[in-house]
């Protein structure tokens, strides 16, 4: 993948849409510096944030070269729930498991009385 093509395509699409970078940064949870970056070819984000970004923009992934079949998730709650992880400490990580996990046994609970 061309960082610099890719970066180029996106401040291209942002700046036709009327986006500010902070703007953007905020739409895909990355920070201003970051999208300030990838604009200038200095950094390649993630597929994952290619995606969001190129979502957002309206950008199609074969105008930069890019040749992938990856379904795009249209779960706001998948995808917030993996924002989440992604930016959370190993402790923080360790925390939301334990909640999950105590969820799901109040949960088995509460559909086991149910059928009662």
């Amino acid at each position: 993948m061309d960082k610099s093509l890719i970066g180029k395509k996106i401040k291209e699409a942002r700046i036709t849409q009327g986006l500010t970078q902070a703007q953007l940064a905020e739409m895909v949870s990355l920070h201003e510096k970051h999208i300030s970056r990838i604009e200038a070819g200095k950094y390649l984000p993630t597929l994952e944030n290619i995606i969001k970004i190129f979502k957002i923009l309206k950008i199609e992934l074969s105008m930069c070269n890019i040749d992938v079949k990856i379904p795009i998730e249209e779960n706001v709650i998948k995808m917030e729930f993996m924002r989440l992880i992604n930016n959370s400490s190993d402790n923080e990580l360790e925390f939301y498991l334990g909640l999950l996990k105590q969820a799901q046994k109040g949960l088995g609970k509460f559909k086991a009385s149910l059928k009662v």
